[in-house]
């Protein structure tokens, strides 16, 4: 399978090394939008220009591509590329780490990417372009809406519902059962134990409300 990416920074550089360990897939190359990028490589596979390259690939073959952008909080770009990719009628690969663990019975949309031991148990159903990302764990009977990102060592309890666009901080956790509502933030190792709304950030232990997402995602 041959493949472009789309981003060339730190993110990318963690799926380059998951797709080759993942074997018989070839990166052509990457499109990001810094021009001080352009004709150098990451990890080895040179960065060919902006994604207006895109539709010219596209219209030359290109079958496929993997999101090479994560997100802290605001997933608007990540989402971007998505729709974007789509749009031209391509697929968007999974990238899952060898070392991931992944149920049987786990229930995967399009475009994942599972970062190294990262773990999705019995019956966890995660949506379109999802970031399980190193060390996290989203556990058995969880739901995940469609681009959500569960940060590093985050750790998701039993039958957690997170809402589409949200963002699960790094060594967050979210007690069974509660529901992170749509497009909210969990900050960096704040402890969930009750429902968080749509567009909240919440932070601490016990998590608190912050304020909204549009004004203070970036900061968590």
């Amino acid at each position: 399978m041959r493949v472009i990416g789309l981003g060339a920074g730190g993110h990318a550089k963690v799926i380059l090394d998951i797709l080759k360990n993942m074997g018989g897939i070839k990166v052509d190359g990457l499109l990001d939008p810094n021009r001080k990028l352009w004709n150098t490589t990451v990890m080895g596979t040179k960065v060919l220009g902006d994604d207006g390259l895109l539709p010219m690939l596209a219209a030359e073959g290109l079958r496929n591509v993997f999101i090479g952008l994560g997100s802290t909080g605001d997933c608007t770009q990540r989402v971007r590329l998505w729709k974007f990719a789509r749009g031209l009628g391509l697929d968007v690969i999974w990238a899952i780490a060898p070392s991931a663990y992944i149920s049987d019975s786990a229930h995967l949309g399009t475009g994942i990417t599972v970062m190294p031991h990262a773990v999705i148990n019995t019956e966890a159903r995660l949506g379109d372009n999802v970031i399980v990302n190193s060390g996290s764990i989203v556990e058995h009977d969880c739901v995940l809406g469609d681009h959500v990102h569960v940060a590093s060592g985050a750790k998701l309890a039993s039958s957690v519902t997170v809402g589409d666009f949200s963002h699960i901080g790094a060594g967050a956790t979210v007690l069974q059962c509660i529901k992170v509502g749509e497009g909210s933030v969990v900050g960096a190792g704040a402890v969930v134990t009750k429902d968080v709304p749509d567009h909240a950030v919440v932070v601490g232990c016990p998590a608190r409300r912050l304020s909204n997402k549009t004004r203070l995602a970036c900061a968590i």
